[in-house]
């Protein structure tokens, strides 16, 4: 009987552990620089939930929603829709169309800021 118990609860966590593997959610705040013709501005996306908010150089500037289909990461901010290649490690991202602009921000990678310096 006790080895059923302990083998029960090391399923119950693995399975836990896998579920939590595979989450469609992203979370913290993603970075990229971006370089105008005479200024350098930083543009900041963070995850929260399935929600997302756009900071330029630390004001709000739009917020949104996301979503997540195997490495495909779809972004409604306001009136504006972007896709994301997701790196596999969920740390990066890299916008492969925006209609923001006229495209605007294709090719831009935003990397997670790390927030453990």
């Amino acid at each position: 009987m006790k080895k059923k118990c302990i083998l029960l609860v090391f399923a119950l966590i693995s399975f836990m552990m896998l579920s939590a593997c595979g989450s469609n959610k992203l979370s913290g705040e993603y970075t990229t620089t971006i370089n105008l013709i005479f200024a350098e501005t930083t543009n900041t996306l963070t995850f929260n939930g399935d929600k997302v908010t756009e900071k330029q150089d630390g004001e709000v500037t739009n917020e949104g929603t996301y979503s997540i289909s195997d490495s495909q990461l779809e972004i409604k901010l306001g009136d504006y829709h972007m896709t994301a290649k997701l790196s596999e490690d969920k740390k990066s991202f890299t916008i492969e169309s925006s209609d923001v602009l006229g495209g605007v921000g294709k090719g831009l990678k935003y990397t997670k800021e790390d927030n453990n310096k």
